[in-house]
């Protein structure tokens, strides 16, 4: 296929808005939304845009463990307005361990160079906390029936708790508590597993985008 970037700068976006252009392979990039094909990591490389239909993710053992393993953790949910430094510290902490690419900050990642400007997007927060350690954040943007992972990160010294799954989880325990519909968590690489941690949920129930059809179909019809 014809390799393609897309990117539109909005004023303003509903949740309507975020709900059409989350299905029809857009997401979210600082305060503007974006679609491509492909991306470089070294060598260019094919995306395929994942989503999940809430209703048909259920727990699973793997989820079971995750979840048994952080019973002592509590949870915190608000609205994003602002990164706070308690964040900025964590993401810091995490930028350092991590080996990919990633933004500098969590800052730039919502906001890009402007982050004094109000935020088009409706942004929630779950943090994660071990008593009073802040051990985990996600951040996720939420439309009418639809929902996207932007960012997770985590203390690298409770990786052992698998904390980007676990915030997949929580955030999906909130799709379900609120009867969102779809549940959008960003992209898989072909010939890069790096993303794949995206498909534990169910790589059963994945659709992925089919721009050449404007459709979502199976995952598992890419093997075929």
């Amino acid at each position: 296929m014809q390799p393609y970037f897309q990117s539109l700068s909005p004023a303003a976006l509903s949740g309507d808005d975020l709900d059409q252009f989350l299905a029809l392979g857009w997401y979210r990039m600082h305060q503007d939304i974006f679609t491509t094909s492909h991306i470089k990591h070294e060598e260019w490389h094919r995306v395929h845009w994942l989503r999940f239909a809430v209703g048909e993710c259920t727990e699973r053992r793997s989820h079971k463990r995750i979840l048994q393993r952080a019973q002592r953790f509590t949870y915190r949910l608000s609205s994003v307005q602002s990164i706070p430094i308690a964040h900025e510290e964590l993401y810091a902490r995490y930028y350092q361990s991590i080996d990919f690419a990633g933004a500098p900050s969590a800052t730039d990642c919502l906001f890009g160079e402007d982050p004094g400007h109000p935020s088009i997007f409706n942004t929630q927060c779950i943090e994660v906390h071990d008593a009073h350690r802040l051990v985990a954040v996600g951040y996720f943007d939420v439309g009418q029936s639809a929902a996207a992972s932007i960012l997770n990160f985590y203390d690298p010294a409770y990786a052992r708790y698998s904390p980007g799954k676990l915030l997949i989880l929580k955030t999906l325990e909130y799709l379900k508590q609120h009867r969102f519909s779809w549940y959008y968590p960003g992209y898989v690489v072909e010939a890069d597993r790096k993303m794949n941690y995206k498909l534990f949920l169910g790589q059963d129930l994945a659709q992925y985008f089919d721009p050449e059809t404007v459709a979502w179909r199976p995952l598992k019809q890419l093997a075929n």
